[in-house]
């Protein structure tokens, strides 16, 4: 009598992230992904396509990770064409599609995901017998104009809509971070769009900062603004100084702004303004959140799930942000919010700083609200995909979902 020997279902996940340490969102995004894989009791090997950088110290932490790992160097043109679009084709690297068809024929996969929709070509080399996941990340069709109108110069991929339609085609599902672009995904005719937003792990609970206003030491108001140095944020960061570089405002801000992440450089640049206080790259999450009061997200637009939002709530700290800021959560949101960071610095001089005590006990109160709330949220979410993924599987190869 032979016995057969039992596999669990393997996955091959591919991306351009460093995603060791994680200090992108994108990075994040995607290791809440493989929690989810892990979860359903699969095992997840990486193909990276390392296009930003590869070294030993990676290789090691990566390893950890995964089952199997494949580098592959970047060979991609990633051309920009006229207008600032871009062509599947000048994004795609066709160096890719060997080894992960050897990977395949190695490791059986019941699943490939890819990252972002000029990765999606990939997933045509792989038969009916695989299930194809494209995390979308963002929305990338007309990118470049939304740029143009808010009055910033072009950046990274754009594409028209018949190419991202194009990609979202060749995938069995199609993953959307917020649930604007998921309607208007579906709203494009495509079938099979399920909206997963990102949630960090609760890592800490709201408690008064140690030397705090609300402390027995009575402290200085202290706000924090983490961010990477994109121009999204630096134009959210020079509207908020605008702001509280006003004469009213000035004269009366008895607070400090820490700006950190590589946002710093720039706030450094922006001379001596009162309570700004560039901090540099910050080693610890929890740390960072731990030494302010309330973090702070003015943004002024921009795309995709804001991750500075979601992430200081895992770390116990309250999130001020403007509508832009907190697209994509609003129907969970308890927080104040604000048209504007003029609105924002306005109600951190007039109504926060002179009453900060009660006020911080508020705003926890709310921002555990938000917490519990955007959790069930991506709890609900998730749990839609992972059902959607078991009864895929489950089907014969090949037979579409629903049939």
């Amino acid at each position: 009598m032979s016995l057969q020997v039992q596999t669990r279902p393997r996955v091959l996940l591919v991306c351009f992230n460093r995603l060791v340490p994680a200090d992108q969102g994108n990075s994040r995004r995607i290791l809440q992904l493989l929690r989810i894989y892990r979860g359903l009791g699969h095992e997840v090997d990486l193909l990276y396509h390392a296009d930003e950088g590869h070294d030993v110290a990676l290789s090691q932490a990566m390893r950890a990770q995964f089952g199997l790992v494949r580098v592959v160097p970047s060979r991609a043109s990633k051309r920009i064409g006229t207008d600032h679009a871009c062509r599947l084709s000048d994004w795609y690297d066709k160096g890719l599609e060997a080894p992960a068809l050897e990977l395949h024929r190695l490791r059986a996969y019941r699943v490939v995901h890819v990252n972002y929709v000029w990765y999606a070509p990939l997933l045509q080399c792989f038969d009916a017998s695989v299930t194809k996941v494209l995390d979308s990340h963002d929305l990338f069709a007309d990118r470049a104009a939304r740029h143009v109108e808010a009055g910033l110069p072009p950046a990274w991929f754009s594409t028209t809509r018949a190419e991202e339609d194009r990609a979202f085609e060749m995938a069995d599902v199609v993953l959307a971070i917020q649930q604007e672009e998921a309607r208007e995904m579906a709203a494009r005719a495509h079938r099979h769009i399920l909206y997963l937003p990102w949630v960090e792990v609760a890592a800490r609970d709201f408690l008064p900062r140690k030397g705090g206003p609300d402390s027995a030491a009575g402290g200085v108001l202290t706000l924090g603004y983490l961010g990477s140095g994109n121009m999204w944020n630096v134009r959210s960061l020079q509207a908020l100084v605008e702001a509280l570089g006003r004469t009213s405002l000035r004269e009366r801000a008895p607070f400090q702004v820490i700006v950190a992440g590589s946002l710093a450089w720039h706030a450094a640049k922006l001379g001596n303004t009162p309570g700004l206080v560039p901090y540099g790259f910050v080693k610890e999450l929890s740390g960072f959140y731990a030494s302010v009061d309330v973090a702070l997200n003015p943004m002024v637009g921009g795309t995709g799930l804001k991750i500075k939002t979601v992430e200081p709530l895992a770390y116990g700290c309250p999130v001020l942000a403007t509508q832009a800021g907190i697209h994509g959560m609003s129907q969970v949101w308890q927080l104040p919010v604000f048209e504007s960071p003029v609105e924002l610095a306005e109600f951190l001089v007039t109504e926060l700083a002179p009453g900060a005590a009660g006020g911080l006990t508020r705003l926890r109160e709310q921002a555990l609200r938000t917490r519990v709330a955007w959790q069930a949220e991506c709890d609900r979410q998730a749990g839609y995909f992972t059902r959607w993924l078991a009864h895929r599987l489950a089907l014969p190869a090949g037979e579409p979902v629903g049939a």
